[in-house]
């Protein structure tokens, strides 16, 4: 009965300092970890948070209803990039503001470069 005793008091301060070990080692981890949370990555290796930031709240989530009454405004002309010039598109609300908080972070869009 003594071995029983003292092999689960070992068995019970062994799992104690494992469990202690495993919490330290998460808990010096983690702030590491939650550094990289508000920031996103392409699967390139781009850094695109400034982008991703500057998304207004009406394009962060899909609307449809949004995306229909958009859709009629040169569309086809901006699917297949038939102007010379990508300023020269009509921009709604949204995107106007998009470009601008772009332009405040440095960001010129592809479109505006050629």
């Amino acid at each position: 009965m003594k071995f029983f005793n003292q092999f689960y008091s070992r068995l019970r301060r062994g799992l104690s300092v494992g469990l202690l070990v495993l919490l330290a080692c998460v808990g010096i981890a983690l702030p590491a970890y939650s550094a990289d949370l508000d920031r996103y990555i392409t699967p390139d290796g781009e850094d695109i948070t400034a982008m991703v930031n500057c998304l207004p709240e009406q394009l962060k989530e899909g609307n449809l209803k949004r995306a229909i009454a958009e859709s009629g405004k040169d569309y086809l002309e901006r699917a297949f990039d038939v102007k010379d010039n990508g300023s020269e598109y009509e921009l709604t609300e949204a995107e106007k503001e998009y470009r601008a908080c772009l332009a405040r972070k440095g960001i010129t869009p592809m479109a505006l470069k050629y």
